[in-house]
């Protein structure tokens, strides 16, 4: 989720990424609002419900934020383990009545303790980009799943926020990006670093932690293609067609870097 448009030579208040999202707790269910994100959220959960079980499940859901996601999951009847190491938007999500089948664990990812084989799928929607370690953080997330249970990770593109920099002059900047595999969210005066994904690293974790069916997916494509500006006021004025093209486009694996988000997927045998 890097939306920023600030140069480099800007020096905003660095934070670990708590702190940075427990001052968006307020408003971040707004932020989703935005045009683009709302369609690539979509995207997201278009491939994530038909990988979930039909029946109801546990789903863990990571970084689950001020619980965007598990109101969806709740609602198909599944409980969710929301992990989330923000104190701020653990409450918020808590604070939102899902009831008995919604529980926070106020833990990061590598710190978070549940059994083997806790989960029918594990998603990660944004959040995978902020781990130390995103390998080792897919190979922990693993061992929560039951045989058959699907993990699905979503996180920003490296080819695609490098190509946006370069063809809006951005040079020093995309060469840093490209350089150090990571990039900054910010808001404001303070901002977070994230990884930025290639589709080759999430298919070689997702396989390294066990997963077969490994498939990665570009979501909204289009935004390389013709750019921030374009893509933004198609969605604006005529979306059905813009996520149309974009839903085309995702499946097609050789695609998958050029996508603002990448999608990687994984089932255990």
């Amino acid at each position: 989720m890097t939306e920023n448009r600030t140069e480099l030579s800007e020096s905003p208040i660095l934070l670990d990424a708590p702190a940075f999202f427990g001052l968006q707790a307020a408003d971040y269910e707004a932020q989703f609002r935005v045009a683009h994100r709302r369609a690539y959220d979509d995207l997201a959960w278009e491939y994530t419900r038909s990988r979930l079980p039909s029946r109801p499940g546990t789903v863990v859901d990571v970084g689950c934020g001020v619980g965007r996601w598990a109101g969806r999951l709740v609602d198909l009847g599944h409980q969710v383990i929301g992990i989330e190491p923000s104190t701020e938007m653990a409450d918020v999500a808590e604070g939102r009545g899902f009831g008995n089948n919604f529980k926070v664990v106020r833990a990061s990812v590598d710190e978070a303790k549940l059994p083997d084989g806790t989960a029918d799928a594990v998603v990660a929607m944004g959040s995978l980009q902020y781990a130390p370690t995103p390998s080792r953080s897919i190979a922990r997330m693993a061992t929560w799943l039951r045989p058959g249970g699907w993990m699905l990770i979503l996180g920003d593109s490296l080819l695609a926020l490098t190509l946006e920099l370069l063809g809006t002059g951005r040079i020093e900047e995309a060469v840093e990006r490209a350089r150090s595999l990571t990039a900054e969210y910010r808001s404001a005066n303070v901002a977070v670093r994230h990884w930025l994904f290639t589709a080759d690293h999430l298919r070689q974790w997702l396989t390294q932690a066990g997963l077969v069916d490994v498939e990665v997916c570009g979501l909204l494509v289009s935004w390389s293609a013709f750019g921030r500006d374009h893509v933004t006021s198609q969605l604006a004025h005529d979306p059905e067609t813009i996520c149309g093209l974009d839903r085309r486009l995702a499946g097609l694996s050789p695609l998958a870097d050029a996508g603002k988000q990448l999608l990687g997927m994984g089932r255990l045998p």
